[in-house]
C-alpha cells in the first residue's frame, strides 16, 4: 500500500472550527470548516469528522491490512457461506477503493 501524503495525525479542533496539527511553532493548519449554509450543527459536525481523518484513515488501513492478509476468517469468517464471503469481498473493495482515494491512486 502506497504511504498516504497528507499531514500526519494526529490533529485536533483548534479556535473557531480550524483543525490544526503539531504543537507550538510546528503547528499546521489543515483546514477551516465552513458553516457555508448547511447549518451550525453540520458544521460542527464536519469539524468532528475531519478533525480524526487520519485516525479514520488508520483504522480502515488495519482492517484492510487484516482481511487482505486472511487474517479476519475465523469464526464466521470461515464459514462457507457466500453471503458472508460476498460481504467479505465487499468489504475489502470498499476499503480500497477509498485508501486509494487518499493515496491519490484513483481520479475518483
Amino acid at each position: 500500500m502506497i504511504a498516504p501524503t497528507f499531514t500526519p495525525g494526529p490533529w485536533r479542533r483548534v479556535g473557531h472550527r480550524t483543525i490544526a496539527a503539531g504543537t507550538g511553532l510546528d503547528t499546521v493548519t489543515v483546514c477551516e470548516v465552513f458553516s457555508g449554509g448547511v447549518g451550525l450543527d453540520q458544521a460542527d459536525g464536519n469539524e468532528a469528522l475531519i478533525a480524526v481523518a487520519p485516525e479514520l484513515y488508520d483504522a480502515a488501513a488495519a482492517v484492510f491490512g487484516l482481511i487482505d492478509s486472511g487474517f479476519l476468517t475465523v469464526g464466521v469468517l470461515a464459514d462457507d457461506s457466500p453471503a458472508r464471503v460476498a460481504a467479505c469481498g465487499l468489504a475489502i473493495d470498499a476499503l480500497a477503493a477509498v485508501l486509494a482515494k487518499v493515496s491519490g491512486r484513483t481520479g475518483a
